[in-house]
């Protein structure tokens, strides 16, 4: 498969992550001012210190979304003018690498009051250690892969492939650790019931399975740093990070538990569909 075609199989993806980021953007205004609310109610019911802690938290955490939509601009037009020109502009991946990796560190504060807040429950601990595996799985490397793309240097394109494929890799393990445990601390667990039982399977093995998969399909790029890998497990994976989407939303349709989630879920990545069958059926 051409390197035109992966381009525009990775445009279809970014195009559902801008349109997703959007919808979020869009929502925070309303949120922010529903944020507002409830913490003038906790002022006045709770400990001042902690209800202003929670709602700074809050405040910054819509810093962090924002900076992810634009982020989400900057790789659209990166995918785009690649998809369209062939040509490739490193200071739209820069940016939308750099505006990524921060979206996580900007939860930074949040996670604190999950964790340390004095009326913390197991089910604020757990969300807590969602956040924060997240952060690890996924800011590090961007922010790698950041400061090697800000100095450009044609002989260093072996670290872009690295950090890249790294940054790739712990991406998708930060999709399977927030819906696993968002599955465990708040969505309801029954081996006695079919549908939750595929509910927890899926979120347990789907997206786990995409991650190993990618992991062992991308080896060769981050061990000896060149743009080697297979095209067909690629494929796969992104097939099935698509697949844990699909599942979740027919669950929802029978599941209220689920359904009431469905904001909380990366729904935007249903179309690694496109690039899964894309790089699965097409030749190498």
């Amino acid at each position: 498969m051409n390197s035109s075609t992966k381009a525009k199989l990775a445009l279809a993806v970014l195009v559902s992550f801008f349109v997703f980021q959007l919808f979020l953007f869009v929502k925070s205004f309303p949120a922010e001012y529903n944020l507002y609310l409830r913490f003038l109610e906790r002022v006045q019911t709770s400990d001042p210190f902690w209800a202003s802690f929670w709602f700074a938290s809050e405040l910054i955490g819509e810093v962090g979304l924002a900076l992810r939509f634009f982020g989400s601009c900057f790789a659209l037009a990166f995918a785009y003018v690649l998809a369209a020109k062939g040509q490739t502009v490193l200071s739209y991946l820069r940016k939308a690498v750099l505006f990524e990796g921060a979206y996580y560190v900007f939860n930074l504060p949040f996670i604190v009051s999950l964790f340390a807040r004095p009326n913390t429950s197991i089910v604020n601990v757990e969300a807590g250690l969602s956040y924060l595996l997240q952060l690890l799985l996924v800011s590090p490397a961007f922010f790698m892969l950041y400061a090697k793309l800000k100095t450009p240097n044609p002989s260093a394109k072996g670290d872009y492939y690295k950090w890249g494929a790294i940054g790739a890799i712990g991406f998708t393990f930060a999709l399977w650790v927030k819906h696993f445990l968002l599955n465990v601390y708040a969505l309801p667990i029954s081996l006695e019931n079919p549908v939750l039982t595929i509910g927890f399977l899926n979120s347990a093995l789907t997206m786990l399975f995409a991650g190993l998969i990618l992991t062992i399909a991308l080896y060769p790029i981050v061990g000896k740093k060149r743009l080697n890998y297979n095209q067909k497990l690629v494929g796969t994976a992104f097939m099935l990070i698509g697949i844990f989407f699909i599942i979740y939303v027919a669950i929802a349709t029978v599941n209220q538990r689920y359904s009431s989630f469905l904001s909380l879920t990366e729904l935007w990545a249903i179309a690694f569909i496109i690039p899964g069958i894309g790089l699965t059926a097409g030749k190498d």
